[in-house]
């Protein structure tokens, strides 16, 4: 059963031999996929679109692009096939809202967090110290004492 699982798995890891297009093509054919927003999938690129339509798009893109035609082209060409969908993805106006709030709260919490540990250290040191024996005060110093 385990051997069966094995060969399963490797199968369904095996890599799927590559088409004939260049790495260059290829990234090209990628660049274009997912910077251009799906007339067919709402919010998706061509790229995470599942419909077959966008499948379609994706092959003539590919096609394209190995018949050396420029992005341009292949961009105006995408247009023309949808004049009153805009294919563009939109510029994202407030894309730095999320850093920043991120470090803000990561800073907070390491600020809390080292005025929590160093309030630790303080207070307990103070209180952990002994408490004072005046019987042991008054022996230590007549030993003292004794030896001088």
């Amino acid at each position: 059963m385990v051997a069966f699982s094995m060969v399963v798995f490797a199968l369904g890891c095996a890599s799927v031999p590559a088409e004939d297009i260049s790495a260059d093509e290829g990234r090209q054919v990628q660049s274009i996929v997912r910077n251009t927003l799906s007339p067919f999938c709402p919010g998706k690129t061509l790229n995470s679109c599942p419909s077959p339509k966008a499948g379609e798009w994706r092959r003539d893109i590919r096609e394209w692009v190995e018949a050396g035609v420029p992005e341009p082209e292949i961009r105006d060409r995408l247009q023309a096939r949808v004049p009153a969908f805009d294919l563009n993805i939109p510029p994202v106006k407030s894309g730095w809202v999320i850093p920043v709030i991120a470090v803000v709260l990561s800073t907070l919490w390491f600020v809390v967090m080292a005025r929590k540990f160093r309030g630790r250290g303080g207070p307990r040191r103070q209180a952990e110290s002994p408490p004072q024996n005046q019987d042991l005060d008054a022996r230590l110093d007549e030993e003292l004492a004794a030896l001088d």
